[in-house]
């Protein structure tokens, strides 16, 4: 919790960028294009992704090279320290079950300014137990942050705040 400041500084951060005015249909085209990178990031939906290396290998290149994370706990990770996380984490989970990890729902873009992008979503982290059924394993309200650099959207950060268990 004590970092989670550095998350409402980003985002009261990004408010004073001067934004260009963006019509309705604009915002809905991207949050279309968004939640698209935002699954991609993820490896969620269509695409999925067998084995976990090949994830972290493609997030690896997807990223923005400023790209942070601000996990459940309060911790704070750079695009460095989560890539070699996720490669340690591979190794010894190396298969992925269709559905397993972060399922994100409820997209919605909140802002746009400029080539800044802040979105929100309720995640579902599945897993599989002991039988192999996917359960759930947490939920969390996130904070996205997407970057536009040379035309394309790419994931720059995020703030998971944990839901309580059902």
């Amino acid at each position: 919790m004590k970092y989670s400041w550095i998350a409402v500084l980003l985002v009261f951060a990004t408010l004073l960028v001067p934004s260009k005015g963006q019509d309705t249909s604009k915002n809905a085209a991207l949050e279309k294009t968004l939640s698209d990178v935002n699954e991609q990031w993820l490896c969620a939906s269509q695409y999925y992704k067998p084995k976990a290396q090949d994830c972290v290998n493609f997030r690896a290149q997807y990223w923005a090279e400023q790209f942070f994370e601000v996990g459940q706990t309060g911790k704070v990770q750079t695009k460095a320290e989560m890539v070699a996380g996720q490669t340690a984490n591979a190794k010894f989970h190396p298969d992925v079950v269709r559905g397993q990890g972060p399922n994100p729902q409820e997209f919605k873009l909140m802002a746009v300014y400029g080539d800044v992008a802040l979105a929100t979503d309720h995640t579902i982290f599945k897993a599989p137990d002991a039988n192999g059924k996917l359960t759930v394993t947490g939920e969390a309200s996130v904070l996205r942050m997407f970057v536009r650099e040379n035309g394309k959207w790419r994931p720059a950060g995020a703030v998971l705040i944990p839901l309580p268990k059902k």
